[in-house]
């Protein structure tokens, strides 16, 4: 007979759930009893030469250790139940997504550059970021951090009123190993959110030896595919801030180098392999169902 699976974790020995804005992960209590090498203290104490003690760190720790990078991430807590393999796959761009996203956590930390998801809404881009981090940060123990950059831009400007700086806020993500930048061009694209998006990218491309940067956008390098965005759910989520019809139509219109500018598009292109997905609008069909 087969060793009994947990029916709480299934086995991962971690419970991942969601707690306010964002998932966490917690250990499990039902199979994770205490160490029988360290006593549940995290630390072994060993007798070296000279017959000086030194104190380790027990293996056990390593799973707490990588709870806390998880919970550190800031993974949205819609997300929280995501992985590679549940995800779904309508279009061939889809597989071929999901078989670079597990290449890339497989080889890490060498890897060269990191990706670029681009496509319509609802294909699956944030699922394979959040599915790569969630691999990184509890089978690897990568530090990672994720931000939307829309709400980004919210947290900066209501940092202002507590006396912070952009660099204060944006500090965490600049220096975090592996960075998801999730609906890059979202917002008005005004000089002040170009100069912070330019602050990030920059930083991280003077550093991209050390540094590894995952995008998602539903801007495209070519105006087709940029422009099958415009009549779908791509309006409603957009939340640029203004009654102008043109304006919106305008901003959907863009390509991604029109969008974020040569500048940093170029950069874009040296720190991030481009992976185009197409397919189903699996929220959109979602929200038909309900």
């Amino acid at each position: 007979m087969g060793k009994r699976v947990c029916d709480n974790c299934k086995g991962k020995r971690y419970v991942i759930f969601q707690k306010g804005k964002f998932a966490r992960a917690i250990i499990c209590e039902r199979c994770h009893s205490v160490c029988d090498k360290c006593g549940g203290d995290g630390i072994i104490f060993k007798k070296g030469e000279n017959n000086y003690t030194y104190a380790n760190k027990c293996d056990c720790t390593m799973l707490k250790n990588r709870s806390v990078l998880f919970n550190e991430a800031m993974i949205p807590a819609q997300f929280a139940q995501v992985t590679l393999e549940d995800f779904q796959i309508s279009h061939h761009t889809q597989e071929e997504a999901r078989t670079n996203s597990q290449k890339f956590v497989d080889s890490y930390p060498i890897q060269e550059r990191g990706l670029l998801f681009m496509g319509p809404v609802g294909v699956g881009k944030t699922h394979l970021a959040v599915g790569i981090i969630k691999k990184l940060t509890l089978e690897k123990g990568v530090s990672c951090k994720f931000v939307d950059f829309f709400h980004l831009l919210a947290d900066i400007k209501e940092g202002y009123s507590g006396g912070k700086s952009d660099k204060e806020i944006i500090e965490p993500f600049v220096k975090a190993p592996v960075l998801v930048v999730d609906e890059l061009g979202k917002g008005r694209n005004n000089e002040w959110e170009s100069n912070i998006l330019d602050q990030i990218i920059s930083s991280r491309y003077n550093n991209s030896n050390e540094l590894v940067t995952i995008i998602t956008t539903n801007y495209t390098t070519r105006r087709d595919s940029t422009l099958s965005v415009t009549r779908t759910r791509a309006t409603k989520n957009l939340l640029v801030s203004t009654k102008d019809k043109n304006y919106e139509k305008e901003v959907l219109q863009e390509t991604l180098q029109e969008r974020v500018g040569e500048r940093i598009f170029s950069r874009l292109v040296e720190l991030c392999r481009i992976i185009e997905i197409e397919g189903k609008d699996f929220r959109g069909l979602k929200y038909s169902e309900d």
